[in-house]
C-alpha cells in the first residue's frame, strides 16, 4: 500500500511540474539589444600593432583601398535594426567610414553611438547602387538623399568599443 501511495504521489508531482500540453510550444522571450558595456570586444581580437585615425584613413582612402588597417574614431551612427553596421567618424567633417562586419558574424549594440571605437578590417572605396542607398536609408531611418553615392567602408574582423 505504501508503494502505491508513493507512486501516486510521484506521478502527481511530475504531472503538476510539467508544462501544460495544449499543443503549443513555449516560445523563448524576444532578444533585446544589449547596452554597450564600458569596454567590449566584438568579433576577432585585434592583431595589428599600428593604428591610424579615421581622419588619416579618410585622407589616404584610395592608397589604402584593399589593405587591412586598424583605425580609431567615434561611432556616430549604428544600424537601428540589428547593429549590423556603424559609422565611424574622425575629428574632421567628412572623415567617416561605414563599418560592416565580416560574414555578418557579429553586431554591435544598438546604443553604441558616441562610443570610442578601434576597428580592424579591409578598406574599400565603394560606389553604391540606388538599391543599396535605399536599404541603408531605411536602416538608418533617414532619407535616401542623405546617403552618399560613394562611401569609404571597412569590412571589420573585429572591433573594440569604449564608452
Amino acid at each position: 500500500m505504501e508503494t502505491i501511495m508513493t507512486s501516486i504521489t510521484l506521478a502527481l508531482i511530475a504531472l503538476l511540474a510539467s508544462p501544460p500540453t495544449d499543443g503549443k510550444t513555449a516560445e523563448a522571450p524576444a532578444a533585446k539589444a544589449q547596452p554597450a558595456a564600458k569596454s567590449a570586444t566584438f568579433g576577432a581580437a585585434l592583431a595589428l600593432k599600428d593604428r591610424i585615425s579615421m581622419d588619416a584613413l579618410a585622407s589616404k582612402a584610395d592608397a589604402l583601398n584593399g589593405k587591412t588597417v586598424q583605425v580609431s574614431g567615434t561611432v556616430s551612427a549604428v544600424c537601428r535594426k540589428k547593429g549590423c553596421w556603424m559609422i565611424l567618424a574622425g575629428e574632421k567633417a567628412g572623415s567617416t567610414a561605414r563599418i560592416t562586419f565580416k560574414n555578418y558574424g557579429f553586431f554591435v549594440p544598438l546604443d553604441s553611438a558616441g562610443s570610442k571605437a578601434v576597428v580592424e578590417g579591409v578598406v574599400e572605396v565603394k560606389t553604391l547602387s540606388e538599391a543599396d542607398r535605399k536599404h541603408l536609408a531605411d536602416d538608418a531611418g533617414k532619407s535616401v538623399d542623405t546617403i552618399p553615392k560613394h562611401e569609404l567602408r571597412l569590412m571589420a574582423d573585429g572591433c573594440e568599443l569604449t564608452r
